[in-house]
């Protein structure tokens, strides 16, 4: 009989020598002549470098090619090395098993012993998927294991990040026994450059723009034949990677979560400390990812006041209007709220951005007083004699101890054979506490190059805080540099709630520390903020002479009310 015959190969990823696919042909034409089966007729489909598992298939053209052809009946027999060679899902080897007693005119053969013409072949079929399925999960767990073990050898693992090289490592042999990160000069130069433009206020697409212009390529091949470009969303990406400040953060990625979310499991994720490959401070990296540029993350706005000011109501940012004449803010989220459900409770009165200016500035003023500013100093000078060296040695001793609780508790479960719940509750308590530790000492570490005596010393010795406010909303300076240095000033400003059409009430939080920071030119040492409530008042023109703004601190003794005497407010 003139049988047409189908033979599929298959070999995983570029670790596997593409010899497999030989090698798989050849055992399959082995199996044919040894069952008779002519090979005058055969025609070979393939896939190379491609997972046999669910998340792969799309990917498999040839896998496609030949169930198209297997619809169109273009083969007799289809041989293939094993049955995992098809499939490693579950449900896709299901599909296929049904197929082949659906269409008992397609004959298969593997070449470990499988006949589909043979009696209980669907069982053979079935053992040998579950396997192969088990084989699966385990080089998936040993491949993380390899990789976890690497990062606590101090290799790195994945591509590496922009402004950075791969350099693997060998050993007398030429085996490869690791991969390490170099930094690369060139493109941390353009990196150290684009934390400094977002630390400048710039928006994501402004920085993504300049990149853009200047030609610099992006790390990712491009997907079109114009080729790529830097989108606002890949400066975001590079600005939010932990690498660039000395940590790898494993299970970090947000590739990672969002698999894990998808699949129901929880990832847990664990620094490793990298100091070698800092390219910027930790102090440059977390102002940029803090939301200290721009409330609204993305940063921009014509405005110096755009995206400062959220809304007490519904906690959304408050907009600037377009009215050159007498630009106010406003919460557009509650302004629509109002108009569509009657939300009498919502907060819909403007505020004029020339008196939120006159509240920043006197509360600044407030903030940078005497008494404020002298308690801050003393904290500093406590940091000077603090020992910072033997918090990191407590710490550390503290580690050593739930690590060992939590061994002992190991060797206990693993001497239990009836897994005690209570056993192993325990050791979920104290794995959990471990990690927690674990962390904190790391912080540790990484903060310890924190307590700069010179950075410290040059605070103390700051003699006008108040020159912070010098130029602080001059036309000449661009809003965006304006931006930036309010939000980094002021950490929250919030407006409460309107009292009348004149009256307006804020939250404000300051930080003495940035003040300080940004006059001695050094980073940010105490990080502590003050937050107050201040009741802002417009005097209009018609009432009491020369219109002007006043602003009122707030206090429990004296909550918001609404004065009647136009001397009773302190003028700005």
């Amino acid at each position: 009989m003139n049988q047409r015959c189908a033979i599929y190969v298959r070999y995983s990823d570029d670790q596997q020598r593409a010899t497999s696919l030989d090698d798989q042909v050849r055992r399959c034409k082995e199996i044919a002549l040894k069952n008779g089966i002519s090979l005058e007729h055969v025609k070979i489909y393939q896939d190379v470098a491609i997972t046999g598992k669910f998340e792969g298939e799309a990917k498999r053209k040839g896998l496609r090619r030949l169930l198209e052809d297997w619809d169109r009946q273009a083969f007799d027999v289809l041989l293939v090395d094993e049955f995992s060679r098809l499939s490693r899902d579950a449900l896709t080897q299901a599909q296929i098993i049904r197929r082949l007693e659906t269409s008992a005119r397609v004959r298969m053969v593997t070449a470990n012993g499988v006949d589909t013409t043979r009696p209980n072949w669907q069982l053979q079929l079935g053992l040998e998927g579950i396997v192969s399925q088990q084989s699966g999960r385990d080089t998936r767990h040993r491949v993380i294991r390899g990789m976890f073990g690497q990062l606590e050898r101090g290799y790195m693992i994945g591509t590496p990040a922009y402004g950075y090289t791969l350099q693997r490592e060998l050993d007398a042999a030429g085996n490869r026994i690791g991969s390490r990160w170099l930094i690369n000069e060139s493109e941390a130069d353009m990196v150290r450059d684009v934390f400094e433009r977002r630390a400048r206020g710039e928006s994501m697409h402004q920085i993504a723009r300049s990149l853009n212009e200047r030609g610099i390529p992006t790390r990712r091949a491009a997907r079109e034949a114009s080729g790529g470009y830097w989108r606002p969303s890949s400066v975001r990406n590079l600005l939010g990677n932990t690498i660039y400040k000395g940590v790898f953060i494993w299970n970090g990625s947000t590739t990672v979560c969002a698999r894990a979310k998808k699949h129901g499991h929880v990832v847990e994720p664990v620094p490793f400390l990298r100091p070698e490959l800092r390219i910027v401070s930790e102090e440059l990296w977390e102002r940029c990812n803090q939301k200290t540029i721009s409330r609204s993350g993305y940063g921009g706005g014509r405005h110096a006041l755009a995206g400062l000011v959220t809304c007490g109501c519904c906690e959304s940012i408050l907009a600037v209007t377009s009215k050159s004449r007498c630009r106010s803010l406003y919460c557009p989220r509650c302004t629509v709220a109002k108009s569509v459900i009657s939300a009498d409770e919502r907060l819909t009165g403007t505020v004029a951005t020339e008196g939120v200016q006159h509240l920043l500035i006197h509360a600044a003023r407030h903030f940078l007083s005497e008494p404020f500013i002298e308690e801050f100093r003393a904290k500093l000078r406590a940091k000077l004699v603090g020992d910072v060296d033997e918090q990191l040695r407590a710490a550390r001793v503290e580690l050593a101890r739930l690590e060992g609780a939590q061994e002992r508790i190991s060797r206990l479960i693993a001497a239990d054979e009836s897994e005690d719940p209570v056993l192993l509750a325990r050791y979920s308590e104290a794995r959990e506490r471990a990690q927690t530790q674990r962390i904190h000492v790391n912080e540790l570490v990484a903060g310890a190059e924190a307590v700069d005596r010179e950075a410290i010393a040059a605070q103390i010795d700051v003699v006008d805080p108040l020159r912070v406010l010098d130029d602080l909303f001059d036309a000449d300076i661009p809003a965006a540099q304006v931006r930036a240095v309010l939000s980094r000033l002021f950490p929250s400003v919030v407006l409460e709630r309107k009292l009348s059409t004149y009256q307006s009430v804020f939250s404000v939080r300051f930080s003495p520390g940035v003040a300080l920071a940004m006059l001695s030119d050094t980073k940010t040492i105490e990080e502590q903020e003050i937050e107050l409530r201040f009741l802002l008042r417009y005097w209009p023109v018609h009432n009491f002479g020369e219109a002007r703004w006043t602003v009122e601190l707030l206090t429990p003794e004296r909550p918001e009310v609404c004065p009647a005497v136009a001397n009773s407010g302190v003028a700005v």
